[in-house]
């Protein structure tokens, strides 16, 4: 049976590639005796990183979880990327905790991705504390960092724990709390008073200036809950030096799903009450080769049991719930009858649900909980399976990754009619094309996705041309005239028939017509359709006997294009709409990059924050944007993002349209 609400600790680590994330689960998780030996990521044994190209690479790559029953309470702890290039997954994992912990390396200091992924965790509302890691390295300096810090988050940061140990050997730890000496003691309580709504206890404290143990741990969590205090710890997960005291601390101070009510649903926020109807979240998602599909799911209010029917709010569909179970990291798995309000599981064979959707008990009516933002994938490859058999499973196995990944999405292009793949960057699509070949046995060859350029005219023009086949019995005959006009923005193609006197029966006037659309839909200079042209068929000739539709449909098409070209055909480009975030001293560069090397327009540049921040505005055409996610992490040392929205299309300067059409030109003919 799932213990009551209160005992709950969910927890998300956040922070840059390097922190010590994932050591430092691995060494909770043996400290609390969810594993029977500590993990490891040099040696590939962590409890969290069981992916091959986790482990190669040495880095989380997904959102993990793992289980522990330990001193009274229940434990979830989420281990997340700390690669910008998989801040969804951060995102997901912060959504579904009561507390999100920074990890920082006081080796590498405070760096802007940690900074950032705290503010994040603020806009979700959600209550914060850091951990700091790697103390015991020769250059580490805790009260510099702890200054650091709260120069780049608050002052709200304040030690909890401090380090014991000469400078680069971390002994053990010790409370704040409990060193008289130290100033940092005195700030704490100032901080943890003002997040509580004691009059008596502020009171008390105004007139002692002292709080007493029992104090202390009633009003600890409701501070940090309030955003008051973020504490700061202090622990060394390679060998577990602290360990045991971030393991009370989180115990006795960690915010529950009661104290915190930060899942907002319908008109307010969620009451955690497990004998409220059904209400959870799927915040992640994965295909196991065993047992299929597994959610992970925060639930918010009421009770799941195991083999019940869930679907998505208001859908009136459910599918039975296969199993429930706690993960405990990998492929290991805790058991579960029933999980209550507060409790973060995983369940199978539920194959409607997906990442951020609300589920309730047979699909019935409930609010839609409010799930974040995540990023807009950005990168882009068209993939082109290797052989007839990849062809047969790839649609089926990138279904598959596309609904365990929340920053990949997977698309036919309408225009270029190309399979294209959308991901963060280059290394998490590099990380798709590999779990292609290992999990599902599909090879790919990719290539940059094609453009689509429209093509249009500038001018008027006309033409005729006649079609005359023989060879023996029935011929073909059909002769058109077609006059070209350029046409309102976004009309299209227009058709227009002005044939009199019967030069071409009525019944062929459609004939013609298919026969310029379907060249306008393929494209005269390269593969892009024809754009905002009227199309007027004014004159013609025809065969008693010889012709037929097909005679006029090709007469047709050759008449446009000869009209076409002599009507000053213009290419036009897809513009977008650039939103670029990027540190102030990286501004001047990003600027000039976007101006000179991708014929962009700059509409504005705004300082942000504090001004370490500039936001930059530009339209710029999508053709220059290939390789822009590599040259922005370039440019700013991997700390600068940006968001692209169609903008519509413009003209292409002659002289790229020149290169293009030699390019695009070559390789429409060679498939024509």
């Amino acid at each position: 049976m799932s213990r009551a609400v209160p005992a709950f600790r969910n927890i998300c680590f956040v922070g840059h590639t390097g922190a010590g994330k994932t050591s430092l689960v691995d060494a909770l998780a043996f400290a609390a005796g969810a594993v029977e030996r500590r993990g490891s990521v040099a040696d590939g044994t962590s409890v969290i990183d069981t992916e091959p190209e986790a482990q190669e690479k040495g880095h989380t790559l997904q959102l993990g979880l793992v289980h522990a029953e330990h001193g009274a309470c229940t434990w979830n702890w989420i281990d997340t990327p700390g690669n910008p290039d998989f801040e969804a997954e951060a995102r997901c994992g912060m959504f579904a905790a009561d507390l999100v912990v920074g990890v920082v390396s006081a080796q590498g200091g405070v760096n802007t991705a940690l900074v950032r992924l705290m503010e994040l965790a603020a806009e979700l509302d959600r209550p914060r504390a850091l951990i700091v890691t790697h103390v015991d390295s020769e250059h580490a300096d805790f009260e510099t960092l702890v200054l650091e810090l709260r120069e780049a988050i608050g002052e709200v940061c304040v030690p909890v724990l401090l380090p014991e140990g000469e400078r680069g050997r971390l002994s053990g730890v010790h409370r704040t709390y409990l060193d008289r000496t130290t100033e940092w003691r005195k700030r704490m309580l100032d901080r943890v008073v003002d997040g509580v709504d004691d009059e008596a206890l502020i009171e008390h404290y105004l007139e002692s200036d002292d709080l007493t143990e029992e104090e202390l741990k009633s009003c600890l969590p409701v501070s940090i809950s309030a955003n008051c205090l973020i504490p700061v710890l202090v622990a060394n997960p390679v060998d577990g030096v602290g360990i045991p005291e971030v393991l009370d601390f989180l115990r006795r101070a960690g915010p529950t799903p009661n104290h915190h009510r930060h899942f907002v649903a319908g008109d307010g926020p969620v009451d955690p009450d497990p004998d409220a109807a059904l209400l959870g979240v799927v915040f992640a998602v994965r295909a196991d080769p065993h047992v299929g599909r597994v959610c992970l799911a925060r639930i918010l209010s009421g009770t799941l049991s195991a083999h019940e029917p869930v679907g998505p709010v208001g859908a009136g569909t459910a599918e039975k719930v296969g199993g429930l179970f706690a993960p405990v990291g990998g492929k290991r798995r805790h058991p579960l009858d029933t999980a209550v309000a507060g409790a973060i599981v995983a369940f199978t064979k539920v194959e409607g649900l997906g990442i951020g959707q609300t589920f309730t008990r047979d699909g019935g009516a409930g609010p839609e909980v409010e799930f974040p933002e995540l990023p807009e994938p950005m990168v882009s490859l068209a993939l082109q399976p290797k052989s007839r058999a990849d062809e047969q499973k790839i649609a089926q196995a990138l279904h598959k990754l596309e609904a365990e990944d929340p920053a990949l999405k997977v698309h036919v292009d309408s225009l270029t009619h190309e399979l294209v793949v959308t991901g963060a960057s280059e290394l998490h699509l590099g990380l798709v094309e590999a779990r292609l070949g290992r999990r599902f046995h599909v090879g790919v060859t990719t290539r940059a996705p094609r453009i689509a350029y429209r093509e249009t005219i500038t001018r008027p023009a006309e033409a005729t041309y006649r079609h005359k086949k023989q060879s023996g019995g029935r011929g073909q005959f059909g002769e058109c005239s077609l006059r070209l006009r350029p046409a309102p923005e976004g009309a299209g193609i227009v058709f227009v028939d002005k044939v009199v006197g019967g030069s071409i029966p009525r019944n062929l006037i459609p004939a013609v017509e298919r026969g310029v659309r379907e060249l306008a839909d393929q494209g005269v200079l390269t593969h892009s359709r024809v754009v905002d042209v009227e199309v007027e068929v004014f004159d013609g000739k025809f065969h008693a006997v010889d012709s037929d539709e097909a005679s006029f449909r090709t007469a047709a098409a050759h008449a446009f294009r000869q009209a076409f070209e002599a009507a000053g055909p213009a290419l036009l480009e897809p513009i977008v709409h650039l939103d670029v975030h990027v540190p102030t001293d990286c501004a001047g560069a990003v600027f000039s990059d976007l101006t000179s090397q991708r014929r962009g327009h700059v509409l504005s540049q705004e300082s942000e924050g504090r001004g370490d921040w500039t936001h930059i505005q530009a339209e710029v055409p999508l053709s220059r944007l290939a390789t822009y996610a590599r040259d922005l992490k370039s440019q700013t040392a991997g700390q600068g993002h940006y968001r692209l929205t169609p903008r519509g299309y413009a003209p292409m300067p002659a002289p790229e349209q020149k290169r293009v059409v030699a390019e695009e030109g070559r390789t429409h003919a060679q498939e024509a």
